[in-house]
């Protein structure tokens, strides 16, 4: 494996469209949505233990997961889990944690990847991150993975790329989209020249760092004004923890992606989804003859037909002439509800804190 190769997995979210089973205490990352002995914050480790160098893996997470990502991944470093005392988005999480990996390896590459998807084909998408760390290596490039979309999906970013292909079918990017209405999305997906943004991506940690400084540069500067003058960990962190409720909340798409030109599009196709909502994970996950999902647990189901089931692994379940319900034991709290239905899960949180108490989220 190449040493200059690095990964960052963001694993600070809530995940709250998962509820009951994510939990503001517990969220979906560190959960076993797939019903396989991993979360999903495992998964994602043994995915790119396999690309690069596994003392090379950063987590970056809130402070409050810190000892749930020892628990669950305790062969990663406690100096290589980078939390952060408030909820930000992307940009300043991933602008500091650029500064960390320079200071370690002025000349790393780096691929960024969310801690909650779902990858089918580990070959392919080892070959297509790979692919995508050389090219970073040699061309003042930033990369995103887009996949190739198989239906007109909604709740997905896509890339438009144009032209003609550089080496190893790296397209430029013409324009980004966040989440189209259908009407759009349909239009997208049979031009042949969107693809979904898989929100992982490639570069090299210059070329990113200089990006930042161009787009960000208030924040960039005060973060490498602190990695210059405190080199000791413990100054830094301290002094970081000051100033970070300062930093614009604001993802690294927005503030950075979409606005620099050097972007390129590596398209990969290995079964991929960003498991965000049951229904994603419905979609993804192998069914029976009646189109049942079961994660875990023990069911059985008569004269049932496209049902969700997801439950602990000591809990049963039986269920009869039923169709389309989304059934979900989240330990305190079972949901029962029609999938179709499942955009009134907010509210279904919503109420439970108000009614049943905060402890709910």
């Amino acid at each position: 494996m190449n040493s200059n190769n690095y990964c960052i997995i963001m694993a600070g979210g809530q995940g709250t469209r998962l509820w009951p089973m994510s939990r503001k205490a517990y969220p979906k990352q560190f959960q076993d949505l797939l019903g396989c002995g991993r979360t999903l914050l495992q998964l994602t480790y043994d995915r790119f233990s396999r690309i690069v160098p596994p003392e090379n893996i950063i987590i970056s997470t809130h402070v409050d997961y810190t000892s749930i990502i020892s628990e669950q991944l305790p062969e990663v470093p406690e100096n290589h889990v980078i939390h952060e005392p408030a909820f930000r988005g992307t940009a300043p999480s991933i602008t500091n944690l650029a500064f960390f990996i320079r200071m370690l390896n002025p000349n790393a590459n780096i691929v960024v990847a969310q801690s909650d998807q779902l990858v089918l084909d580990e070959e392919k998408f080892a070959d297509v991150v790979s692919r995508s760390l050389d090219f970073v290596s040699e061309n003042d490039k930033l990369v995103v993975v887009g996949i190739k979309p198989t239906c007109p999906e909604t709740r997905y970013g896509y890339v438009q790329a144009e032209g003609e292909p550089e080496r190893n079918s790296f397209y430029k990017v013409r324009t980004f989209t966040e989440k189209p209405a259908i009407d759009f999305a349909r239009i997208f997906m049979e031009s042949g020249e969107f693809y979904w943004n898989s929100g992982i991506y490639i570069w090299n940690v210059n070329v990113i760092l200089d990006a930042m400084s161009k787009c960000l540069p208030e924040m960039t500067k005060v973060l490498d004004d602190i990695y210059r003058e405190f080199p000791d960990r413990m100054a830094r962190r301290k002094r970081g923890y000051e100033i970070y409720t300062s930093f614009p909340n604001v993802s690294v798409e927005l503030s950075v992606i979409e606005k620099v030109e050097n972007v390129y599009v590596a398209v990969g196709e290995f079964g991929w989804a960003d498991i965000g909502t049951w229904d994603t994970l419905y979609s993804s996950l192998p069914k029976d003859k009646d189109d049942n999902v079961i994660v875990a647990g023990g069911s059985l189901l008569y004269d049932c037909k496209d049902n969700m089931v997801v439950l602990p692994k000591n809990k049963k379940l039986v269920l009869q002439g039923v169709d389309d319900l989304l059934v979900v034991d989240g330990d305190d709290v079972l949901m029962i509800c029609k999938k179709k239905n499942e955009h009134d899960i907010r509210k279904f949180l919503n109420d439970a804190k108000m009614k049943l108490g905060e402890e709910m989220a």
